[in-house]
């Protein structure tokens, strides 16, 4: 009997250790799996869209997506009496971060911030220009040949087009349309590359939820792989030619991807560019492929075809707060400040 007992005793001690050694293992996965996370920044602070909405609406994405570590990084503000010193402290690590997402479409940064942008991308540091983020900065050279297509005046650069028999055009600075949208509605993206990680097992053709299509956008256009497109339709106040959407540039041994889907008017209810299941996707697998240069997201089952887009419900979140608002109450809503008042929507 003593001996039975002293042999379930060790049978249960023994067990008991392997499921304490198989509990330790299994955290220290979790562990080791969050830190495993790619980290990623989104810089704002300054925007005439609705950067206190989209900003968190972005972070949600990609913390669903269970791959990202996301920091946001917010600038002074423009019309704050003291941003002339908090510019100076405000000194962004771009180093910390696999990607930096620019959310941002405001004054121009100091010196200290370009020259740490500019060295990062040199370095091999990865953008992703969101949306208006490719509006800021005119006359930052370095910033406009990392975009290569900016919103910009006619004569601010030259435009790039694909024709009805999709084949590439370049127009000259001067001629043709500047930089522009027409009205907000759904358009069926195309993928010009899909073999691209990017775009691997997607629709060629997608329906993109109700957004802004820029076009005429102009600069350097200089080393731009171009990897979608969508037509511009005169019956929208459009182009009547394709205009590109997703494209990247290499810089030095850095890399930007700029996407300029996602618009989110300041004092829109919603967002139905970023509820788009195809814009969400595009996003995630844009920020792992630049990040590790490979994407191991699977196409998810409510990815739109062609005939009609696909709208996921957000996850609530809390607007941002305003850093200097003057004149208000305090932040509590989807309310705007006064200096986004005075600004035009693009």
């Amino acid at each position: 009997m003593l001996t039975s007992f002293r042999a379930v005793f060790l049978l249960a001690f023994c067990l008991t250790a392997a499921l304490l050694g198989c509990t330790a293992a299994q955290a220290d996965s979790v562990i080791d799996k969050s830190a495993e996370k790619i980290k990623v920044a989104i810089i704002t602070g300054q925007n005439n869209h609705g950067w206190t909405l989209d900003t968190p609406v972005l972070k949600n994405i990609l913390d669903e997506a269970g791959l990202f570590d996301t920091t946001l990084l917010i600038s002074p503000d423009a019309k704050d009496p003291d941003k002339a010193a908090k510019w100076q402290q405000f000194k962004p690590a771009f180093s910390d971060y696999s990607v930096v997402i620019i959310n941002y479409n405001g004054e121009m940064w100091p010196d200290h911030i370009k020259t740490g942008f500019v060295d990062y991308i040199k370095g091999g540091g990865k953008a992703y220009v969101f949306h208006a983020g490719n509006n800021p900065f005119n006359g930052w050279t370095e910033y406009e040949q990392m975009v290569g297509l900016l919103w910009r005046k006619n004569n601010e650069g030259k435009r790039l087009y694909f024709d009805e028999n999709g084949q590439q055009k370049i127009v000259q600075p001067g001629d043709g349309p500047g930089a522009g949208h027409g009205a907000k509605h759904a358009y069926v993206v195309k993928n010009l590359d899909p073999e691209h990680p990017v775009f691997t097992g997607l629709p060629t053709e997608w329906m993109h939820a109700q957004d802004e299509l820029y076009h005429g956008q102009r600069g350097p256009a200089e080393n731009m792989t171009i990897l979608a497109t969508a037509y511009s339709d005169p019956a929208t106040k459009g182009t009547g030619v394709s205009e590109p959407l997703v494209w990247t540039i290499p810089f030095g041994e850095g890399l930007v991807l700029t996407n300029v889907m996602g618009h989110w008017w300041k004092n829109d209810a919603t967002g139905p560019a970023l509820q788009c299941a195809g814009f969400q996707t595009i996003l995630t697998r844009s920020i792992e492929w630049l990040a590790t240069g490979k994407v191991t997201q699977e196409k998810p089952a409510d990815f739109p075809g062609k005939d009609a887009a696909s709208l996921r419900e957000l996850k609530p979140f809390k607007p941002l707060a305003y850093l200097y608002v003057p004149d208000f109450a305090p932040f509590a809503s989807a309310s705007v400040s006064r200096q986004e008042m005075e600004h035009a929507e693009h």
